[in-house]
C-alpha cells in the first residue's frame, strides 16, 4: 500500500498560456507529500512538453501522455493511477493557494470525512473582476445531516457541482467504481459530484476559499456548443432526484435542483437560438426536444419565475420553438448594438 496521502490529478489539453501558472501554484503547496499526475488528453499545442519539462525537476510529477478522448477520459485516467489515500482534480488554466490541501487534509483526518467541500473565487478574465465564494458556515457531519442542513445552500451557492473544490477519500472512488461519463463534456462534473455524494457517509465542509477559477469567454457555456448538453444536463437532473429520494425529507432540496435545472436548461435555450451555425430546421429539432420533456415541464410548474423568465416558461408550455428563438435573439441583437 502506498503512503502517498495525496494524488492531484490535472488534465491537459490547450492551455500552454495557462498550465505553467497552475503547475507551480499546486508545486507551492505547503502540504508536500503527494504525487501530482498530469493527464495531457493529446493537446497540439505545446502543454505536454511543458509538463514534461516540470517533470524533470520535481520527482513528483508525473505525465500520463495519452490520444485524445475529453477531460472525462482524461479524469479517468487519473483514477486509475492513482496512489494516494485522497485524490483531488485540477484545471490546467486555474490555480490555487499554497494551502488547499494541508488545510482540507487536516479537515478531513479530524472529522472522518469522506468528502471536504471547500470554497473558491470567481476571476472574471474579461472585465478584470474577483468574485468570493465562501459557504456561510463550517460543516461536518454524516450524509443524513449534510442533506438536512446543507445541500440547498451548496446547490445553489455551486458548491456541489465540480470536483475541483473536493477532497474525495480513494477508497470511496475505488469500491464503488466511480468514474466520469465520457459521453458527456457538460454536467459530467455534477453527474460524479452526485454519484459521490449519494455513496459518501461523511461530509465536511471547509467555507474558506482556496481554488482560484477563471472565467473565459472563450471557454463559455455560450462558445462550447454540444448537441448533447441537455441530454447531459436532463441525466444530472435524473441522478439528482434519484440522491433526494433517499431522504424523507427532500421537498426543499428538489426545488434547488429543480431551480438549477432550469436555469441552465434556460442559458442552452439561448445558446441554441443565437447559434449562427446551426441551420433553422436543427434550431428546431433542438428547441422542440427541449420543450417536450416532461421532466422540464414538471420541474417548470414549481420553479418561481420573475420577468422574461416567465414568458419564456410560457412559450415552453405551449411549444413556441420559433418565438423562443425570437425572444432571445431580439435580446442579443439589442446588447450587440449598444455595444457598437
Amino acid at each position: 500500500m502506498s503512503d502517498i496521502k495525496i494524488s492531484i490529478i490535472m488534465p491537459v489539453y490547450k492551455v500552454e498560456e495557462y498550465v505553467g501558472k497552475a503547475i507551480e501554484s499546486i508545486l507551492a503547496q505547503t502540504f508536500t507529500d503527494f504525487e501530482f499526475l498530469i493527464v495531457d488528453d493529446g493537446t497540439p499545442d505545446r502543454s505536454g512538453e511543458i509538463c514534461d519539462a516540470y517533470a524533470k525537476k520535481d520527482h513528483r510529477i508525473r505525465v500520463i501522455h495519452k490520444e485524445n478522448g475529453g477531460v472525462s477520459a482524461a479524469r479517468n485516467t487519473g483514477i486509475k493511477a492513482a496512489t494516494g489515500e485522497y485524490l483531488i482534480f485540477f484545471d490546467a488554466d486555474d490555480e490555487v493557494t499554497p494551502e488547499v490541501i494541508q488545510d482540507n487534509v487536516d479537515v478531513a483526518i479530524t472529522s472522518g470525512a469522506d468528502v471536504v467541500l471547500f470554497g473558491f473565487w470567481y476571476f472574471n478574465v474579461d472585465c478584470k473582476e474577483e468574485k468570493v465564494n465562501e459557504f456561510p458556515v463550517s460543516f461536518s457531519g454524516t450524509r443524513e445531516e449534510f442533506f438536512a442542513q446543507c445541500v440547498s445552500e451548496a446547490v445553489d451557492r455551486e458548491f456541489f457541482n465540480a470536483p475541483w473544490n473536493k477532497l474525495i477519500k480513494g477508497k470511496l472512488i475505488s469500491d464503488n467504481g466511480l468514474c466520469f461519463d465520457t459521453r458527456y463534456s457538460l454536467y459530467e462534473d455534477n453527474l460524479f459530484a452526485t454519484d459521490v455524494f449519494i455513496r459518501a457517509e461523511r461530509i465536511a465542509i471547509n467555507p474558506k476559499a482556496y481554488y482560484r477559477y477563471f472565467l473565459r469567454s472563450s471557454g463559455s457555456l455560450l462558445t462550447r456548443f454540444h448537441d448533447n448538453i441537455f441530454e447531459g444536463l436532463t441525466l444530472f437532473y435524473d441522478r439528482a432526484m434519484e440522491y433526494c429520494r433517499g431522504f424523507d425529507r427532500n421537498e426543499t432540496q428538489i426545488h434547488s435542483f429543480e431551480r438549477m435545472y432550469v436555469t441552465h436548461t434556460y442559458t442552452f435555450l439561448k445558446q441554441i437560438s443565437c447559434n449562427r451555425e446551426l441551420t433553422p430546421q436543427r434550431k428546431k429539432e433542438l428547441l422542440q426536444s427541449i420543450c417536450e420533456e416532461e421532466k422540464l415541464q414538471k420541474a417548470l410548474a414549481h420553479v418561481e419565475l420573475k420577468g422574461r423568465k416567465r414568458i419564456i416558461r410560457y412559450l415552453i408550455r405551449r411549444k413556441q420553438y420559433h418565438m423562443i428563438e425570437m425572444l432571445y435573439c431580439s435580446r442579443s441583437k439589442f446588447f450587440d448594438q449598444r455595444k457598437a
